[in-house]
């Protein structure tokens, strides 16, 4: 699904005056995402139109989106290939549009990857740990909505599981839960940087997007979340993708002793997560198993 929220072209324009970008070409919903409701649009203000994202949010309020906004700002600012949201006339960032909270991006150059290589992931590490090192000041937080109480009632939730899936991971509840992470970096990860995520001009990383599950968490979390899902071949983790992203990430942050050996567990976690959250998406756009089965494997 990627447009719960629709309206006419007369509707779309009217809007876009506070912006004064030109006038509307035409826009189309995005075939990807699921959370929101997400157009491109097309607007022509001199010779050529310009491309822009409309992004309605389904889920998250005016009083989430600050944190968001700034987020996606500092990592523009910093040189990431992150777009920032527009500003109407008037310097709002958050309007609304069809009584939806609603941000208009510049639409970032590239394609999804359809068939992923070592480059990309040795990219996407890149800018795993570049986006790090530039959120290690601090300044922004946001509790995370994924910590081991939230699997334990999320497992209470789901009735499907066989006995033997149920304790593995109720047993990896109780291994996150007794973490000892004094020795694990934290900060704002993405929380979601899978292949619809990112986007690429042949080895190019040329945009990342969909920042609305970033949080504070571990960095090891975020590369194993990635590491997930761009190393996953036929089912399984392909070792030389998972070298690729990790030489990445280490080209702009040195993982410690202490972040290597979490990985691991790290990676688990992250399937258990997935596995959870898209066992309780009604709309049932991605299938759940497929982390279910990664954690098997990833478990031993």
């Amino acid at each position: 699904m990627a447009a719960y929220t629709t309206f006419s072209h007369d509707a779309l324009a009217r809007y876009l005056i506070m912006f004064d970008i030109g006038e509307l070409v035409s826009f189309t919903e995005t075939e990807t995402g699921i959370e929101n409701s997400n157009y491109f649009l097309q607007i022509k203000k001199y010779d050529d139109p310009d491309d822009y994202v409309l992004s309605l949010m389904e889920s998250l309020s005016f009083d989430d989106l600050p944190f968001f906004n700034n987020l996606t700002t500092h990592l523009s600012n910093y040189g990431l290939p992150v777009a920032s949201p527009r500003r109407t006339l008037d310097g709002m960032i958050t309007t609304i549009f069809r009584g939806k909270p609603t941000l208009l991006y510049d639409r970032l150059p590239g394609e999804h990857v359809v068939n992923v290589t070592t480059a990309h992931c040795e990219a996407i590490g890149a800018m795993l740990g570049e986006m790090h090192d530039a959120v290690s000041d601090g300044k922004l937080e946001r509790a995370n909505p994924y910590d081991h109480e939230w699997l334990a009632a999320s497992l209470d939730s789901i009735d499907t599981l066989n006995e033997a899936d149920r304790r593995l991971c109720l047993d990896l509840v109780d291994d996150y839960a007794g973490l000892d992470g004094s020795g694990l970096a934290q900060g704002i990860i993405h929380g979601d940087l899978f292949i619809d995520n990112a986007l690429f001009a042949g080895d190019e990383l040329t945009g990342v997007i969909d920042f609305y599950h970033a949080c504070d968490d571990y960095f090891v979390q975020d590369l194993a979340i990635a590491a997930n899902d761009w190393c996953r071949a036929e089912g399984r983790i392909d070792p030389a993708r998972q070298l690729a992203i990790q030489a990445g990430y280490a080209s702009q942050r040195t993982l410690t002793a202490a972040e290597e050996d979490a990985l691991p567990l790290f990676m688990q976690i992250g399937a258990l997560r997935f596995f959870l959250t898209r066992s309780q998406d009604p709309s049932g756009a991605k299938d759940p198993i497929e982390f279910l089965e990664l954690l098997r494997q990833l478990r031993g």
